[in-house]
């Protein structure tokens, strides 16, 4: 389903996935110690458990690429008025999530 170019990417993908209620697991992880010898991304990867959701699998994969492509402003968190990075999504703080 998603050829990742690292172990961190996959993770990521699979854990948006799985925020979607799509199952799927993470593919080749036990293999990075190949890294080097193949490309990571023939070796690392996300499978779905149910090709009948191949469609918007493939729909959040994309969602989440082009949301960690958007470059974003600073926020202030609505729990503690601290001034959070762009990059972050939760307060380090206190934890609340970004408003959207």
């Amino acid at each position: 389903m998603y050829q990742a170019a690292t172990v961190v990417d996959a993770q990521l993908v699979a854990d948006a996935l799985t925020e979607a209620d799509i199952a799927c697991e993470l593919t080749g992880q036990y293999l990075s110690g190949a890294i080097g010898e193949l490309p990571p991304g023939d070796v690392l990867g996300v499978r779905i458990h149910d090709a009948t959701l191949e469609a918007r699998a493939r729909e959040v994969i994309a969602d989440w690429d082009l949301a960690r492509k958007r470059v974003r402003d600073d926020w202030f968190c609505r729990g503690c008025g601290e001034q959070i990075g762009g990059a972050f999504g939760l307060c380090w703080k206190c934890g609340a999530a970004e408003p959207v």
